[in-house]
């Protein structure tokens, strides 16, 4: 692997969470999203380290962005296909502080993401291509 291959990751990631808030904000449509989520994450996934620092860096910005409206949906996407420990406390602590500020708007806004993580998470029919990667 290149020594820009990794940087490549993290802006591949970036580039397609802001693709995907694009599309959210014109079409209002998960299931018009759901190609490039699909796309993103196998490419995530057949990285030779699908939890490289780039990929975890790409996460924590779009947590972390309020100039990305697609976070929700991009975290949740990836939450429920890979279910990494690493992210889970990562929006859990940002759930957590929320409820010590008593932000409700932010605190409702982790929880769905956090809902993401449970293999029955009822929204996950909102992703379509989710349905490969469920267990059965």
């Amino acid at each position: 692997m290149s020594p820009s291959e990794p940087q490549r990751m993290y802006e591949l990631l970036v580039d397609g969470f802001q693709q995907v808030s694009g599309i959210l904000d014109e079409r209002k449509s998960t299931l018009a999203a759901d190609p490039v989520l699909a796309e993103l994450a196998d490419r995530v996934a057949a990285a030779p380290d699908p939890e490289s620092d780039e990929v975890k860096r790409a996460f924590l910005h779009a947590l972390d962005s309020r100039e990305l409206s697609a976070a929700a949906e991009v975290v949740q996407y990836f939450a429920h296909r890979f279910r990494w420990a690493w992210l889970h406390a990562e929006v859990e602590q940002r759930h957590l502080d929320c409820l010590t500020r008593v932000d409700r708007r932010l605190t409702r806004h982790y929880e769905r993401m956090l809902e993401a993580f449970s293999p029955d998470w009822e929204d996950r029919d909102l992703f379509p291509s989710l349905a490969k990667h469920s267990s059965p």
